[in-house]
Protein backbone atom coordinates (compact mmCIF):
# COMPACT_ATOMS: atom_id res chain seq x y z
CA UNK A 1 0.00 0.00 0.00
CA UNK A 2 1.38 3.60 -1.35
CA UNK A 3 -0.14 6.43 0.10
CA UNK A 4 0.70 9.87 -1.33
CA UNK A 5 2.99 12.07 1.04
CA UNK A 6 0.39 14.56 1.19
CA UNK A 7 -2.58 12.43 2.65
CA UNK A 8 0.12 11.24 5.62
CA UNK A 9 0.72 14.86 5.69
CA UNK A 10 -2.61 15.66 6.95
CA UNK A 11 -2.61 12.44 9.17
CA UNK A 12 0.06 14.19 11.11
CA UNK A 13 -2.00 16.95 11.10
CA UNK A 14 -5.61 15.34 12.11
CA UNK A 15 -3.77 13.12 15.17
CA UNK A 16 -2.12 16.63 15.90
CA UNK A 17 -5.67 18.11 16.70
CA UNK A 18 -7.23 15.14 18.33
CA UNK A 19 -4.55 15.44 20.72
CA UNK A 20 -6.01 18.39 21.93
CA UNK A 21 -9.47 16.66 21.55
CA UNK A 22 -8.68 15.30 24.79
CA UNK A 23 -9.92 11.36 23.39
CA UNK A 24 -11.07 8.58 26.37
CA UNK A 25 -9.56 5.68 26.13
CA UNK A 26 -11.36 3.70 23.85
CA UNK A 27 -11.62 6.35 21.14
CA UNK A 28 -7.53 6.69 21.78
CA UNK A 29 -7.44 2.78 21.11
CA UNK A 30 -9.08 3.22 18.18
CA UNK A 31 -7.12 5.79 16.74
CA UNK A 32 -3.39 4.09 17.51
CA UNK A 33 -5.28 0.64 16.25
CA UNK A 34 -5.94 2.46 13.10
CA UNK A 35 -2.21 3.97 12.69
CA UNK A 36 -1.07 0.27 13.64
CA UNK A 37 -2.80 -1.00 10.47
CA UNK A 38 -1.04 1.42 8.36
CA UNK A 39 1.81 0.53 9.54
CA UNK A 40 1.16 -2.77 8.87
CA UNK A 41 -0.32 -2.43 4.90
CA UNK A 42 3.23 -0.32 4.53
CA UNK A 43 5.49 -2.98 5.33
CA UNK A 44 6.29 -1.88 8.49
CA UNK A 45 5.28 -5.17 10.89
CA UNK A 46 7.50 -4.46 13.81
CA UNK A 47 6.49 -0.92 14.21
CA UNK A 48 2.91 -2.62 14.06
CA UNK A 49 3.58 -4.32 17.12
CA UNK A 50 5.65 -1.69 18.53
CA UNK A 51 2.81 0.96 18.09
CA UNK A 52 0.46 -1.38 19.96
CA UNK A 53 2.36 -2.61 22.80
CA UNK A 54 3.77 1.04 23.39
CA UNK A 55 0.31 2.70 23.93
CA UNK A 56 -1.19 -0.69 25.64
CA UNK A 57 2.45 -0.10 28.30
CA UNK A 58 1.97 3.51 28.94
CA UNK A 59 -1.79 2.98 28.99
CA UNK A 60 -1.57 0.68 31.87
CA UNK A 61 0.75 2.19 34.12
CA UNK A 62 -1.38 5.29 34.07
CA UNK A 63 -4.08 3.60 35.78
CA UNK A 64 -1.46 1.68 38.29
CA UNK A 65 -1.45 4.26 42.00
CA UNK A 66 1.29 3.12 42.68
CA UNK A 67 3.44 5.77 41.13
CA UNK A 68 3.50 9.57 42.21
CA UNK A 69 0.69 11.88 40.76
CA UNK A 70 3.29 13.70 38.27
CA UNK A 71 4.91 10.19 37.11
CA UNK A 72 0.98 9.26 36.30
CA UNK A 73 0.26 12.42 34.71
CA UNK A 74 3.23 12.06 32.52
CA UNK A 75 2.02 8.73 31.32
CA UNK A 76 -0.84 10.18 30.36
CA UNK A 77 0.03 12.62 28.23
CA UNK A 78 2.67 9.70 26.51
CA UNK A 79 -0.62 7.69 25.96
CA UNK A 80 -2.25 11.14 24.22
CA UNK A 81 0.76 12.26 21.97
CA UNK A 82 1.18 8.72 20.97
CA UNK A 83 -0.97 9.37 17.69
CA UNK A 84 0.72 11.93 16.53
CA UNK A 85 4.05 10.43 17.19
CA UNK A 86 3.05 7.09 14.86
CA UNK A 87 1.59 9.36 12.39
CA UNK A 88 4.92 11.13 12.38
CA UNK A 89 6.62 8.20 12.32
CA UNK A 90 4.74 6.87 9.42
CA UNK A 91 5.60 10.05 6.98
CA UNK A 92 9.29 9.52 7.88
CA UNK A 93 9.75 6.27 7.04
CA UNK A 94 7.77 5.36 4.27
CA UNK A 95 8.45 8.73 2.48
CA UNK A 96 11.12 9.80 0.54
CA UNK A 97 12.77 13.20 0.74
CA UNK A 98 11.56 13.17 -2.92
CA UNK A 99 8.19 12.16 -2.39
CA UNK A 100 7.85 14.91 0.14
CA UNK A 101 9.18 18.09 -2.14
CA UNK A 102 6.92 16.64 -4.81
CA UNK A 103 3.77 16.46 -2.90
CA UNK A 104 4.52 19.43 -1.23
CA UNK A 105 5.13 21.42 -4.50
CA UNK A 106 1.42 20.33 -5.84
CA UNK A 107 0.32 22.57 -2.49
CA UNK A 108 2.49 25.77 -4.18
CA UNK A 109 4.52 25.96 -0.97
CA UNK A 110 7.70 28.32 -2.07
CA UNK A 111 10.62 26.56 -4.02
CA UNK A 112 13.18 27.53 -1.65
CA UNK A 113 11.51 26.79 0.98
CA UNK A 114 11.09 23.41 -0.42
CA UNK A 115 14.57 22.79 -1.31
CA UNK A 116 15.50 23.48 2.07
CA UNK A 117 13.20 20.84 3.43
CA UNK A 118 14.72 18.52 1.14
CA UNK A 119 18.63 19.41 2.21
CA UNK A 120 17.71 19.11 5.57
CA UNK A 121 16.06 15.78 5.32
CA UNK A 122 19.62 14.67 3.71
CA UNK A 123 21.48 16.34 6.76
CA UNK A 124 19.74 14.70 9.47
CA UNK A 125 20.95 10.89 8.18
CA UNK A 126 24.58 12.72 8.08
CA UNK A 127 24.69 13.39 12.17
CA UNK A 128 24.57 9.71 12.56
CA UNK A 129 26.39 8.87 9.80
CA UNK A 130 29.14 10.89 11.10
CA UNK A 131 29.35 10.19 14.42
CA UNK A 132 29.59 6.49 13.88
CA UNK A 133 32.66 7.16 11.61
CA UNK A 134 34.13 9.49 14.56
CA UNK A 135 33.63 6.67 17.31
CA UNK A 136 35.27 3.81 14.82
CA UNK A 137 38.31 6.22 14.38
CA UNK A 138 38.67 6.89 18.22
CA UNK A 139 38.27 3.46 18.66
CA UNK A 140 41.20 2.81 16.17
CA UNK A 141 43.28 5.13 18.11
CA UNK A 142 42.79 3.36 21.48
CA UNK A 143 40.15 5.74 22.87
CA UNK A 144 36.98 4.89 24.11
CA UNK A 145 34.35 6.99 25.16
CA UNK A 146 31.42 5.12 26.62
CA UNK A 147 27.50 6.74 26.87
CA UNK A 148 28.06 8.25 29.91
CA UNK A 149 31.42 9.95 28.93
CA UNK A 150 29.72 13.55 28.25
CA UNK A 151 28.35 13.38 32.49
CA UNK A 152 31.48 11.58 33.49
CA UNK A 153 34.50 13.21 31.69
CA UNK A 154 32.98 16.03 29.71
CA UNK A 155 36.23 17.95 28.20
CA UNK A 156 37.45 15.18 27.04
CA UNK A 157 34.19 14.30 25.40
CA UNK A 158 34.15 17.53 24.12
CA UNK A 159 37.47 17.34 22.65
CA UNK A 160 37.73 14.03 20.95
CA UNK A 161 34.07 13.38 20.19
CA UNK A 162 31.89 16.66 19.59
CA UNK A 163 34.25 19.14 18.14
CA UNK A 164 35.55 16.67 15.23
CA UNK A 165 32.11 15.82 14.63
CA UNK A 166 30.81 20.02 15.04
CA UNK A 167 33.74 20.29 11.67
CA UNK A 168 32.29 17.48 9.99
CA UNK A 169 28.99 18.37 9.80
CA UNK A 170 30.05 21.91 8.79
CA UNK A 171 32.10 20.06 6.21
CA UNK A 172 29.00 18.29 4.75
CA UNK A 173 26.37 21.44 5.48
CA UNK A 174 28.66 23.13 3.03
CA UNK A 175 28.33 20.79 0.28
CA UNK A 176 24.86 19.90 0.48
CA UNK A 177 24.75 24.27 0.39
CA UNK A 178 26.61 23.56 -2.94
CA UNK A 179 24.26 21.18 -4.30
CA UNK A 180 20.87 22.89 -3.47
CA UNK A 181 22.32 25.83 -5.27
CA UNK A 182 23.48 23.05 -8.16
CA UNK A 183 19.70 22.07 -8.57
CA UNK A 184 18.91 25.62 -9.22
CA UNK A 185 17.38 27.28 -5.81
CA UNK A 186 18.28 30.56 -7.66
CA UNK A 187 16.33 29.59 -10.86
CA UNK A 188 12.91 31.47 -10.74
CA UNK A 189 11.87 28.74 -13.51
CA UNK A 190 9.86 25.81 -12.94
CA UNK A 191 11.93 22.75 -12.38
CA UNK A 192 11.41 19.47 -13.85
CA UNK A 193 9.92 17.07 -11.75
CA UNK A 194 11.01 12.72 -11.88
CA UNK A 195 8.67 12.07 -9.17
CA UNK A 196 4.91 11.61 -10.32
CA UNK A 197 2.19 11.18 -7.64
CA UNK A 198 -1.37 11.37 -7.51
CA UNK A 199 -3.99 10.62 -4.95
CA UNK A 200 -6.01 7.10 -5.62
CA UNK A 201 -8.74 5.98 -3.71
CA UNK A 202 -6.22 4.99 -0.48
CA UNK A 203 -5.77 8.55 0.17
CA UNK A 204 -9.44 9.60 -0.40
CA UNK A 205 -10.34 6.25 2.11
CA UNK A 206 -7.75 7.53 4.97
CA UNK A 207 -9.40 11.26 4.55
CA UNK A 208 -12.74 9.71 4.93
CA UNK A 209 -12.23 7.56 7.75
CA UNK A 210 -10.71 10.18 9.57
CA UNK A 211 -13.76 12.51 8.75
CA UNK A 212 -15.41 9.19 10.40
CA UNK A 213 -13.41 9.01 13.53
CA UNK A 214 -14.31 12.94 13.98
CA UNK A 215 -18.02 12.37 13.90
CA UNK A 216 -18.22 9.51 15.68
CA UNK A 217 -15.94 11.18 18.62
CA UNK A 218 -17.93 14.51 18.57
CA UNK A 219 -21.65 12.41 18.35
CA UNK A 220 -20.61 10.07 21.35
CA UNK A 221 -20.42 12.93 23.44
Amino acid sequence: MKLDARSKILLVVFTSFTYGMRLSGLENAVLVSGLSLLFWFSGKPRMTVVGLLGYGFFLGLSYWSIFPAWLTYLFVVIGYIWPPLLAGHLLLMTTSSYDLIHGLRKWRLPETFLLTLGVMFRFLPAIKSDARHIQVSLKVRGIFLSRWAMFVQPLRYLEYFLVPLMLSLLATAQDLTVATLTKGIAISGRPSEFVKSRWTWLDWSLCLCCLIFLLWTRLSR
